[in-house]
């Protein structure tokens, strides 16, 4: 009975999600458009089991976290990307299949996550993603890449600090693993909009802070995007 529930809701799921993505406003083509709804498919098949996401709602998941990652997609530049707490993949896998011809590395230090994002790249024959189980902490890149992305990144140390302190100490961390000029970008809420556009920070000087604004036809609340260089 469940079973027959689950199938029902993925089957009206997919009426809608083909409709939402084929809108000539988002420039999907058809392969896209089926790659993607093919991952969400094999995302909620897995959290079925045991939770990967925050919503068991595909349709939500679909107008909020894909959607948010399609729109950041825009502001990547050409090259190599590290999703760094990437869970489930977002918005790293996402982006890889709207991103065919850009490569990204996936990093997440739990065990479930991973063995997902390994089945998920072999299954949806992802072969622009590699996938690495580390913590940030002892993260080691043999190449510098165009972009670092987080999404989702939580630390005890820094939960109760300001968003400046926050985004000041994710800044030092991953300039302190990952050697070389590239932007960091960060796909949060409106606490960033209380950034100050410069940080000064000793050892790495001035750091320029620019906030992007994402819109969503589907929910009034925007998310952003935080770009560190």
């Amino acid at each position: 009975m469940l079973q027959s529930l689950y199938s029902y809701i993925m089957l009206e799921f997919n009426k809608e999600a083909t409709n939402i993505l084929s809108s000539h406003s988002l420039h999907l083509d058809d392969k896209i458009i089926e790659k993607s709804l093919q991952f969400i498919k094999l995302l909620f098949d897995w959290h079925e089991n045991k939770n990967l996401i925050a919503t068991r709602d595909p349709l939500y998941f679909l107008k909020r976290d894909f959607y948010d990652s399609i729109q950041f997609s825009d502001y990547l530049k050409k090259g190599e990307h590290i999703d760094i707490g990437t869970g489930a993949g977002i918005p790293g896998v996402i982006l890889s299949i709207l991103r065919p011809d850009d490569k990204f590395v996936l990093i997440d230090r739990r065990e479930y996550p991973i063995r997902f994002l390994e089945h998920a790249k072999l299954v949806l024959s992802l072969d622009n993603i590699s996938i690495k189980k580390q913590d940030v902490s002892k993260l080691s890149l043999p190449s510098t890449p165009t972009t670092v992305i987080f999404k989702n990144f939580s630390n005890k140390k820094i939960s109760n600090l300001p968003i400046a302190k926050k985004m000041s100490y994710l800044y030092k961390l991953i300039k302190s693993r990952v050697s070389g000029n590239y932007a960091i970008l960060v796909l949060t809420g409106s606490l960033v909009l209380e950034m100050p556009q410069t940080l000064s920070l000793p050892n790495y000087g001035k750091v320029s802070v620019r906030v992007k604004k994402l819109t969503s036809p589907f929910f009034d609340e925007s998310k952003y995007i935080l770009e560190m260089i």
